[in-house]
């Protein structure tokens, strides 16, 4: 039981890691390429370089610390549902694969963006059109169908055993369906406004935060799992 607790509070850890390093590596991404075109972005990630590259590696360290953080929740609920709790480790680590996958094509882009910078045998346009075929979009979208479906199902395993407070769960689930919502609308309408997945995240974001810490100040209830079981 120990070990549990111990593996309890390392998945409010790891949950407020991958948060961090995913929104640092967002943020310092974006604000470096800008909102302008593909050769003012090409200028601006070629002054910054270095810096762009350690968005993409806080990015890659998200995708990494996800394999961890499922693997913590998966012990932590284990004892309560085994097969719901290793379908949501399946998720997970399904979903770090693929954004795994997606940070080697967006290195893949940057090498894009810099020849942009330098003459060569393409010229801009051409590289902006290569750079728009690349499927990094996808993959996040896809990473994030299967994180949505890992973290429903452990929210939902978390509600089953009351391990935390059931109206953090249940909250936790309604922000994994949302979110899950607004990705499949991207994938099927891509061009729908941009500020729908901007509010479905902040659900999800409000229930990560939470959940990381309480489990890491508060722990979890095992007393609660006798009495999930006799109900």
């Amino acid at each position: 039981m120990d070990a549990q607790r111990s593996y309890a509070r390392f998945a409010g850890l790891f949950y407020l890691l991958v948060l961090a390093f995913d929104i640092a590596g967002v943020v310092i991404t974006y604000f470096i390429e800008g909102s302008g075109g593909f050769a003012e972005g090409a200028r601006h990630i070629g002054a910054s370089e270095s810096l762009y590259r350690l968005g993409l590696c806080l990015g890659l360290l998200g995708s990494l610390s996800t394999i961890p953080l499922a693997t913590c929740l998966y012990v932590a609920v284990r004892q309560v549902d085994g097969n719901l709790a290793m379908m949501a480790l399946l998720f997970r680590a399904a979903e770090a694969a693929i954004g795994g996958i997606g940070i080697v094509g967006a290195f893949g882009v940057l090498q894009v963006y810099l020849a942009a910078n330098h003459p060569g045998a393409l010229g801009v346009d051409q590289l902006r059109v290569l750079s728009d075929l690349h499927p990094l979009g996808t993959s996040t979208a896809i990473a994030a169908v299967f994180f949505c479906l890992g973290s429903t199902i452990f929210f939902y395993v978390f509600f089953k055993s009351s391990y935390i407070p059931r109206i953090l769960s249940a909250w936790g689930m309604f922000a994994s369906v949302v979110y899950l919502v607004s990705w499949f609308t991207e994938l099927v309408a891509p061009n729908a406004p941009a500020l729908v997945n901007l509010f479905a995240s902040l659900p999800i974001l409000i229930a990560e935060v939470s959940t990381g810490f309480w489990l890491l100040i508060a722990g979890i209830r095992l007393e609660s799992v006798g009495e999930a079981a006799m109900g």
